[in-house]
């Protein structure tokens, strides 16, 4: 990677962060930090960007309650005989469900499982009406350890089984345990009827052991996947149980079966809402939003017909064109020994995903196949935001390892205030790709008889203010300890990131993993720091002119030109000295990356940025100025 001329520097800048004076006519939201100098006036006065507010729903209020139609549920005193209708004489089992929602299900509806209950029976909650304001509730009541369902699958209902089965709109189920070794999905949202499907809420929910049979002396957590036989873990193997229709979580918005989806039509999901649950022991996905409705370029799979003249059409009637889901809220959860991925959201505009924690994804692993702790795939608008992932495992055969993933045709993704440590696949991957696509007009008509190949929209994406600490694999150096790049990234810019290697001779910091080459990418103000001079590289040799600049390195190693490798003289202003970067013993938890922080001043160094995040990890104000990694302080 040669050093390049100045002008084409200043040329990218442009390109990446528009016009100086533009920015410059924002006075309300921008603060001048140049100094005097007739060269230092020329630069762009920093923007402090501030990232939107989360949607949020409201609880349903005392009053509103009070107009409900509540039955109550005990397992150890309850009777079928009673009427349900108060804790005084409740219903044993949940059997009754059916006549219920037949007899009640056009009023406001509550149901309520006495905590340290346990209803073995799998359920459906469908066949009742609800609103915005009069949603159905399923709970629980009393005190004590959370209600139990507990699911019973056989084999051949693999492909469709659920341990709840939720089917309409404006629905919230709260503080329930769920759990079925024989079952292949723990709580499943699957629509029954075409369009838009609302605010459905999955909050406080503890969903786990589901197509797992755990034979083992110790437990998953404290049991190294390489000591086990994932064969063994997983009871149901007649069809492959790493597809991510399976899961702990499961939202869903078609069939197994292509036609009968096609038949019903496009459905989406707006203001979903999957909350503070807790998802272990689970053969493949933790929590999983699948949409097969958003067939475009780079994605290569789903029903609708696409549009390329005019990628946003929608016709619900006729299937045609492009149907993402909307606001959609993944916070607080957290996932652990999870066969396969942790989180995923897919197909959707406007995600946030934040405050996660995925630990020990991909823990059985699968020949041939890829996961990661927690991602976004096909997403436009996504803040990705105060997630830690560690511990995922590259086991089995399996691909990819990685803590975090902005996958396949994503745009606008603000990749923020995350942890990733001890992933053996390596930090964050970005990955994109190409499909063959059938083209249609807007009256579903084919453009052409040949699918044409198109490349998914992958643009526009950050990575600001995250720390990664001893990402890597000791047996495979390429496992980078900060970015893995797949097939085409354009337009990526990686600021204000801590990036702390372990003790892997030659590791990648950056590393290539085919020849689609990416453009645009900007790595500025970060830190890059080796616990020891371990011959660490930047092996980006599909990066087209990269810019880095003002970056701090320790204990790096300068690359191959020939090979296109970052040399450090390559950054003009590099800063080279030791930041005698804390690193702390104990690394697992989100508040252990608050004390990953340099303990020497090091801020002087840090270049002017044309756009910085008004706040840093620690959520204080950067207005007084540039700074060096993820703190400002």
């Amino acid at each position: 990677m040669k050093r390049r001329a100045l002008n084409l520097s200043i040329l990218l800048v442009a390109l990446l962060f528009g016009c100086a004076e533009d920015e410059a006519t924002s006075p309300a939201s921008s603060v001048d930090f140049t100094s005097n100098s007739s060269i230092d006036e020329q630069r762009p006065k920093t923007i402090y960007a501030e990232l939107p507010a989360t949607p949020t729903y409201e609880d349903v209020s005392e009053e509103a309650l009070a107009g409900y139609r509540t039955f109550y549920f005990d397992s150890v005193f309850g009777d079928d005989s009673n009427n349900g209708s108060s804790a005084n004489a409740p219903k044993k089992t949940l059997a009754g469900l059916p006549d219920i929602f037949a007899t009640y299900g056009t009023s406001p509806l509550r149901l309520l499982l006495k905590r340290g209950s346990l209803f073995s029976e799998n359920i459906v909650l469908g066949g009742y009406r609800a609103s915005k304001d009069a949603p159905f509730i399923f709970d629980s009541y009393g005190e004590g350890e959370l209600p139990v369902v507990e699911g019973n699958c056989s084999a051949s209902e693999m492909l469709t089984n659920a341990v709840i089965k939720i089917q309409e709109p404006y629905t919230r189920i709260s503080n329930i345990e769920v759990t079925g070794p024989t079952c292949t999905r723990g709580i499943y949202v699957l629509p029954r009827k075409s369009g838009v499907f609302q605010d459905i809420v999955i909050s406080s929910c503890y969903v786990h052991d589901l197509n797992w049979n755990w034979r083992y002396d110790s437990l998953p957590e404290d049991t190294h996947p390489a000591d086990i036989d994932p064969e063994s873990v997983t009871p149901l193997r007649s069809v492959n149980r790493y597809r991510r229709l399976y899961g702990g979580i499961e939202i869903f918005n078609g069939t197994t079966n292509a036609d009968e989806s096609k038949k019903t039509g496009p459905i989406v999901f707006n203001r979903l809402f999957i909350i503070n649950n807790r998802v272990e022991n689970v053969s493949h996905v933790g929590i999983n939003i699948y949409n097969y409705w958003v067939n475009r370029g780079g994605i290569g799979y789903g029903y609708n017909k696409f549009v390329e003249e005019d990628p946003d059409y929608q016709d619900f009637t006729t299937g045609v064109g492009y149907f993402p889901n909307t606001n959609v809220v993944v916070s607080g959860n957290v996932t652990s020994c999870i066969g396969g991925d942790g989180i995923i959201i897919d197909g959707t505009d406007y995600a946030y995903l934040e405050h996660n924690v995925s630990y020990k994804s991909s823990y059985l692993g699968r020949s041939g196949m890829f996961n990661a702790g927690i991602w976004l795939h096909n997403t436009r608008h996504g803040y990705f935001r105060y997630n830690e992932a560690a511990y995922t495992y590259l086991q089995n055969g399996a691909g990819d390892g990685q803590g975090f993933d902005i996958d396949n045709a994503c745009e606008d993704i603000h990749f923020c205030y995350n942890y990733a440590h001890h992933n053996e696949g390596g930090g964050l991957l970005l990955c994109n790709n190409s499909s063959d696509v059938f083209v249609y007009d807007k009256t579903g008509a084919l453009a052409s008889s040949a699918p044409r190949r198109l490349k998914g929209i992958w643009r526009n994406n950050f990575a600001r203010n995250n720390v990664f600490v001893h990402n890597g694999n000791t047996q495979k150096r390429e496992r980078s300890a900060f970015i893995t790049l797949a097939r085409g990234c354009d337009g990526f810019i990686a600021e204000n990131n801590t990036v702390a290697l372990g003790r892997i001779p030659g590791q990648h910091i950056i590393n290539c993993e085919d020849t689609v080459v990416s453009y645009g990418h900007s790595y500025k103000n970060n830190i890059f720091y080796s616990v020891n001079d371990n011959g660490a590289v930047f092996a980006n040799h599909t990066i087209d002119k990269p810019l880095f600049d003002g970056n701090l390195y320790f204990q790096i190693a300068d690359g191959k030109p020939l090979e296109g490798q970052l040399m450090l003289s390559d950054d003009r202003h590099a800063v080279l000295e030791n930041p005698y970067l804390l690193i702390p013993n104990h690394v697992d938890g989100y508040e252990a990356a608050k004390r990953v922080v340099p303990s020497v001043s090091i801020r002087e160094k840090a270049q002017v940025l044309a756009e910085q995040l008004r706040f840093d990890l620690l959520g204080m104000d950067t207005s007084t100025g540039p700074y060096l990694g993820a703190i400002s302080k």
